[in-house]
Formats: C-alpha cells, sequence, structure tokens
C-alpha cells in the first residue's frame, strides 16, 4: 500500500489527536476516562480501515517505545498496567469502523449517520471485550489480585458505558461530515 504525503499527514494528526484525548484523562479505579474512544472511532470513519490502523498502531508504538502519550505515561512496561487492553481495543475498533465505513461508502459520498452508530457500537463491544478480558487476566495473574469476571465488568464496563455510548452517537452523527471533508482535500 502507497501512502500520500496526504496521508502521512492525516495519519500524523489522528495519532496526535489520540495523544490529546489519552492525556484529558479524569482516573477512575484502574481505568481512567478519556477522549480516546470517540477519537478512535473518528480515526476509522475519517481515515478508513488500513490508515485508522496505521494510526492507532503508530500511537502504540509511540507509547511502548517509552514516549509518554498513554494516560499513564508509556514505555514497555505499559503492556501490565490493567487498562492496555482498552488501547488494543481501540486500535482494532478504529479499524473495523474503518473499513465498514469504506465497504458502506467507498466514495466517500454519502455514509449515513444510521449506518454507522451500530458499526460504532460493534467497535465499543470490541473495546470492552479485550479491555474487560485484558483486565481481569492482569488482576488475577500479573499483580496477584483477586478479581471476579462479574468485578472486572463492573469496575471495567459499567462505570463508562453512558459515556462511551454517548460518544458512539456523537461520533456517528459528526463522522459523515468529517469523512466528507477529508474527499475534497487536495491530493
Amino acid at each position: 500500500m502507497k501512502i500520500s504525503v496526504r496521508d502521512m499527514t492525516l495519519i500524523s494528526l489522528f495519532t496526535v489527536l489520540s495523544i490529546v484525548g489519552a492525556k484529558i484523562s479524569l482516573p477512575v479505579l484502574a481505568i481512567p476516562f478519556t477522549f480516546q474512544f470517540i477519537i478512535s472511532l473518528l480515526t476509522g470513519i475519517v481515515l478508513g480501515g488500513h490508515r485508522a490502523l496505521l494510526a492507532q498502531g503508530l500511537y502504540l508504538f509511540m507509547g511502548l517505545i517509552g514516549l509518554p502519550v498513554f494516560a499513564k505515561g508509556g514505555g514497555i512496561a505499559y503492556i501490565f498496567e490493567p487498562s492496555f487492553g482498552y488501547l488494543i481495543g481501540m486500535a482494532l475498533g478504529a479499524g473495523l469502523v474503518g473499513f465498514i465505513a469504506d465497504k458502506l461508502d467507498p466514495q466517500r459520498a454519502g455514509l449515513k449517520r444510521w449506518q454507522l452508530l451500530p458499526v460504532n457500537f460493534l467497535a465499543l463491544a470490541i473495546v470492552y471485550s479485550l479491555g474487560v478480558t485484558y483486565l481481569f487476566v492482569i488482576k488475577n495473574f500479573y499483580t496477584g489480585s483477586s478479581l471476579t469476571l462479574v468485578k472486572a465488568f463492573q469496575f471495567g464496563m459499567i462505570p463508562f458505558l453512558l459515556n462511551d455510548s454517548i460518544y458512539c452517537v456523537i461520533a456517528a452523527m459528526i463522522g459523515p461530515r468529517l469523512r466528507n471533508v477529508r474527499s475534497t482535500w487536495p491530493r
């Protein structure tokens, strides 16, 4: 896949937006409230599948090599943070949203809000599936804490469900317009 300068610029822009979204953080229990999830949805909608994966992958790479881009810093040891599974889920969710958006609207001319809403909630299900599972595994097998799967859902999903559902709706509302704007930028 050949990447143009325009695409590199957009990938970099959405990587920076992911960093900013992580830094606007409200720590709650083991998982902080951030704007990363809505940024990951918009990354997929605007950039499409491949470029969204590149943007989110670059973000993860930057954090894992030690740049303090994650909500709680960075470095390879971050893989042992209970919240790291959510970051993987957001990268995969962004890619999924992008691939489906590209299938539904290959010409970038008319993606509908009602089409995006279930796709966004599917991405949310991926984020929670990976995030809660990772939280459960890290707490039980790395930190030695005893955390039941029910408690993992209570700590890692329930407090964030309303907020993330609102993000799904907002991204479905503004995403198609941003996607159309991107299609008119000069090549």
